[in-house]
């Protein structure tokens, strides 16, 4: 095995390895359904620390409003990062300044070790991590197979907070998640086709302190903030940017959500569908998920379009 740090916890689950260049996020903030502005202000920003948006949800429909007879979807495009504040910037059909931003997570790739504590090269520094709600833990894990949509479960971490990453093979089926439920259903154009998935998940979550236990324990003013009793959230700068084509992305989990959406015609509809994810093997690439929103073709709003954020692959190793 390689030199590193080994976690194995007997529980069934496969061992982690952590060597060189594996570094640990750190939360540090969201937007939600409540969020009311497009900047989000770094909860105890570290300088130095590379900042990254995990997107949930990167596209919206809004149906025609007054006199307008069409309606217009907005898609999230990348953010703008100016000291602790982030921004994010977007795309919307018809020009409209948005006021809220879409659901996503920001979180912190803390500077690497700086050579007190363990020191393991090129990795994160745990005692720069400031509080013990803020590294992420998985805190469910499992292999099921389900046809059309499957609820994700209730943890000990709130819905708000998952991050859902999955490994699976189907050619044809797009897996999307919205961070209540993930669904399968064939790419195609016109009505909803459920697909059959088998797919390993792992869901990962901040805000719960980690509780110390046998194996490795950080303990920073008195307060755990990280521990092996629990699988952490581990990013190794694998990432895959969005794309209607196939791009190999290695034996990595990759991260669920809506990443853009396709709007097309058929049979007198206009079938609004957002992007999920299409996996062969270790190929994936962008595909229509199920049905969003239908409407005279009359009045069509025909296009696709996808976000620039890159999405996070993570070691196979959960």
């Amino acid at each position: 095995m390689p030199a590193g740090l080994l976690i194995d916890l007997n529980d069934g689950g496969p061992r982690m390895e952590i060597t060189s260049g594996l570094r640990f996020p750190t939360f540090s903030g969201q937007w939600t359904t409540a969020s009311t502005s497009l900047s989000l202000d770094i909860a105890n920003y570290v300088p130095g620390s590379d900042v990254i948006l995990l997107p949930r949800v990167c596209a919206a429909y809004s149906p025609p409003v007054g006199t307008s007879l069409v309606p217009s979807v907005g898609v999230l495009t990348g953010f703008t990062q100016s000291g602790s504040t982030v921004t994010q910037t977007y795309w919307d059909s018809k020009g409209d300044k948005l006021v809220r931003g879409f659901d996503a997570s920001v979180w912190q790739i803390l500077p690497a070790s700086s050579g007190s504590g363990m020191l393991i090269q090129d990795s994160t520094d745990f005692m720069s991590i400031a509080l013990n709600t803020m590294a992420g833990f998985c805190v469910w894990r499992g292999s099921v197979t389900f046809t059309g949509t499957w609820a994700l479960p209730d943890t000990i971490a709130p819905k708000s907070n998952y991050m859902v990453f999955g490994k699976w093979s189907h050619p044809s089926a797009t897996v999307e998640c919205d961070g209540t439920v993930v669904t399968a259903f064939e790419d195609r154009n016109g009505e909803d086709v459920p697909a059959t998935v088998a797919i390993t998940i792992a869901i990962f979550a901040s805000g719960v302190a980690p509780s110390p236990g046998r194996g490795l324990n950080f303990v920073k003013n008195g307060a755990c903030v990280f521990s092996t009793t629990s699988r952490p959230f581990i990013y190794n700068r694998k990432t895959w940017t969005p794309s209607w084509s196939w791009t190999d992305i290695g034996d990595n989990m990759i991260m669920l959500g809506v990443y853009g959406y396709d709007s097309n015609t058929n049979g007198g509809w206009d079938y609004m569908k957002l992007a999920g994810i299409v996996r062969s093997g270790n190929a994936v690439r962008c595909g229509r998920g199920r049905v969003r929103w239908r409407w005279t073709d009359r009045y069509a709003l025909v296009g696709q379009r996808l976000t620039n954020i890159p999405v996070p692959c993570i070691p196979a190793m959960y």
